[in-house]
């Protein structure tokens, strides 16, 4: 089949287009048949640079990096620092004492290094110093929740879906039944393809089979022809878009689910339709592919295929039948922002700033901001509040405690979930309560500044 852009039809200076944008994953998906200038770079600057610049603090808390950045996105804060507010732009929590000159939001006080403070004030009497183990420290960001109902949000919304669900079903060329979602995308204008799942229960039900972060996008087709994909971006808020009112006969996988994790990993479900899906689900599930082993549990015996099982996320196949069926039964999606979305999107908020992804680029990440060359041994802050950052160096903690001289993924997550038994898939979420234990912990360990050294070489080390 000829490769042609499924926006207009061109056969010529072709391209592979991020279908989300490389700064917005880990983990890339990609359409090859998109325009190289009109209907792929182009739309950087009509809307994608827009959302990337606004979810900064977003991809920073969740280890979310450009593959073809140097650094992570900036994101604007206020940091109080003995009462003292700083106007920063950050790229990460470690930029406040990493040396650079920064000033205060009144211009009367700046930190830096001692030497380079003492140039800047000519007079070494003016400069006083700074103990970071002990002074209180607070940060203060400003979410920008305007971008999730911006129409720069809903147009790259729908090159998501449009783009995804062409690339499953290997599209090639323009087809009149998208031409609605093709000029909202490339336009603007149009109808607005794209609302708000307003459900508190779908986004429960999404939470509890997904990966924290994760943007997971499901397809699927109504009774009436049309399709629809849903996403949920990062979990914070959950989308429907709807690609086509009727698609083109080509198009033969209408049951669809992908979810892009953190970590880089991803997990795939592709079938033609829902009644195929939950067929192949029977099949595999009937009784008769299984026999009775000897083991006893309670009284009753194991059961255990005869052969075995080739349909992989089973869990998956569970949410996906339970979400379509209320999606296809109810209809009270909204059209931007309300005290019910707004609750939602606060709440997932929450989640997000609250948890941290133990996996190996996040704990890299931290580990070689934190622990840089010339840094000087951690001294915890017992007035400073840093949830992430405590459940970071508490993993570290554990590292440097651990007898394993080399580290793998199977061997993180085991001394994360022997040492954080509360962590499900990589994921902790931290209250105070929790902050102030682990902090304890380590505290109560006179050698623990040596213990998190020891850690932190064997994090640096890790090269598989």
């Amino acid at each position: 089949m000829e490769n042609k852009c499924i926006y207009c039809g061109k056969n010529y200076d072709l391209s592979e287009s991020d279908i989300i944008p490389d700064a917005l994953t880990n983990a890339r998906i990609l359409n090859k048949n998109v325009c190289r200038i009109e209907h792929n770079n182009k739309f950087s600057d009509m809307f994608e640079s827009k959302v990337i610049d606004a979810l900064g603090f977003i991809t920073n808390e969740l280890d979310i990096k450009s593959s073809k950045a140097k650094r992570y996105a900036a994101y604007e804060a206020v940091v109080t620092i003995e009462g003292i507010e700083y106007n920063l732009k950050l790229h990460g929590d470690k930029e406040i004492f990493n040396g650079k000159v920064i000033k205060s939001s009144d211009n009367k006080h700046m930190i830096s290094s001692y030497d380079k403070a003492v140039k800047i004030a000519k007079d070494e009497s003016k400069v006083q110093p700074l103990d970071i183990n002990t002074i209180e420290i607070e940060k203060t960001v400003r979410i920008n929740n305007k971008i999730f109902f911006d129409t720069s949000m809903y147009r790259m919304l729908s090159k998501i879906a449009f783009e995804w669900y062409c690339s499953k079903n290997n599209i090639s060329g323009y087809y009149s039944e998208f031409s609605n979602i093709v000029e909202f995308i490339t336009t603007g204008k149009g109808t607005n393809p794209v609302s708000i799942i307003q459900e508190e229960k779908i986004y429960n039900m999404i939470d509890q089979v997904v990966n924290l972060g994760s943007h997971t996008l499901v397809a699927f087709e109504k009774e009436d022809g049309e399709i629809d994909v849903i996403i949920s971006l990062f979990g914070l808020l959950i989308y429907k878009v709807i690609v086509t009112q009727k698609k083109p006969s080509i198009c033969m996988y209408n049951f669809l689910y992908t979810e892009l994790r953190t970590d880089s990993s991803r997990k795939e479900i592709v079938h033609q339709s829902v009644s195929e899906a939950q067929q192949k689900l029977d099949e595999v599930l009937n009784l008769d592919n299984f026999v009775c082993t000897d083991i006893i549990i309670d009284g009753k015996k194991v059961m255990a295929p005869k052969k075995k099982i080739s349909l992989q996320n089973l869990e998956i196949y569970v949410l996906l039948f339970n979400l379509i069926g209320f999606l296809s039964a109810t209809n009270d999606d909204a059209t931007g922002p309300n005290f019910r979305v707004n609750k939602i999107f606060f709440s997932q908020l929450k989640n997000i700033t609250q948890a941290s992804t133990l996996h190996k680029k996040s704990i890299k990440r931290f580990v070689h901001e934190t622990f840089y060359e010339g840094h000087e041994k951690i001294k915890l802050n017992p007035n400073a509040s840093d949830k992430k950052s405590i459940v970071f160096l508490y993993a570290v903690y554990l590292i440097g405690n651990s007898e394993e001289k080399e580290l793998n993924d199977v061997i993180l997550q085991k001394i994360v979930k022997e040492g954080l038994p509360n962590v499900s898939n990589g994921e902790f979420i931290v209250n105070d309560e929790i902050e102030n234990s682990l902090k304890k912990k380590m505290m109560e360990d006179e050698n623990y500044s040596d213990t998190l050294e020891r850690g932190a070489e064997k994090v640096l080390n890790w090269r598989n």
